[in-house]
């Protein structure tokens, strides 16, 4: 049996619902292509700082803190962060110094000296900072690893480049991360924060330590 032949008014509303099919699809691919491209860009651009406390007691919580406001002060005076490859570069060369302010604000808090700074590619969640939010995605860190048993206790970060914990809107070269980063593309954020929270590998990589 074959089909009838469809009406000239059921063809224009197959045609129709075609062509909005494809003009769907196309924005959907080209705010995804905009969207992951700004995002990449997003994480090479950016340099995060991760403290991770030996436990979740009160007395290694307050440490951690301690160590934060230690080398926050330390990046504040002497990083000149004037983009992301010099801090990259000067948190490679300051790891040893940066590893003995920590080591020091532990033991003058009765805490065991035990830190370890290293420089990172890791995988984060999508973090809303009181300046701004990044989506999930792999990013280059200052990791402080406090105590033996780090991985217990609850984690410190922030944005190291741009903004040093403040603000990094509006900090980076390019619009559409500084959109990205201050919310002025809220789909195109929940695409990039989905793709990457489903496809970024979740294992640490080691750019620089003290002992490299």
């Amino acid at each position: 049996m074959f089909a009838r032949l469809l009406s000239r008014r059921e063809m224009a509303v197959w045609c129709c619902i075609l062509s909005g099919a494809l003009l769907l699809c196309g924005a959907v691919q080209c705010c995804l292509g905009w969207g992951l491209g700004a995002g990449q860009a997003l994480q090479a651009d950016t340099l995060r700082l991760h403290i991770r406390a030996a436990s979740d007691c009160l007395a290694d919580q307050t440490a951690k803190l301690a160590v934060r406001d230690a080398i926050l002060a330390e990046l504040d005076a002497r990083c000149p962060a004037r983009d992301k490859p010099a801090a990259l570069e000067w948190a490679a060369r300051n790891l040893p110094r940066l590893e003995l302010v920590a080591r020091r604000t532990l033991a003058l808090h009765g805490c065991a000296p035990e830190a370890r700074v290293e420089l990172v590619n890791m995988y984060f969640s999508a973090a809303q900072y009181p300046g701004g939010r990044l989506p999930a995605g792999r990013y280059d860190a200052l990791r402080i690893t406090l105590g033996a048993n780090a991985r217990s206790g609850k984690n410190w970060w922030c944005v190291l480049y741009p903004g040093l914990c403040r603000s990094a809107c509006g900090g980076y070269a390019r619009p559409a991360e500084n959109d990205l980063v201050c919310g002025g593309y809220v789909v195109r954020f929940w695409l990039v924060d989905r793709v990457q929270a489903l496809t970024a590998c979740r294992a640490d990589r080691t750019l620089f330590s003290p002992a490299a």
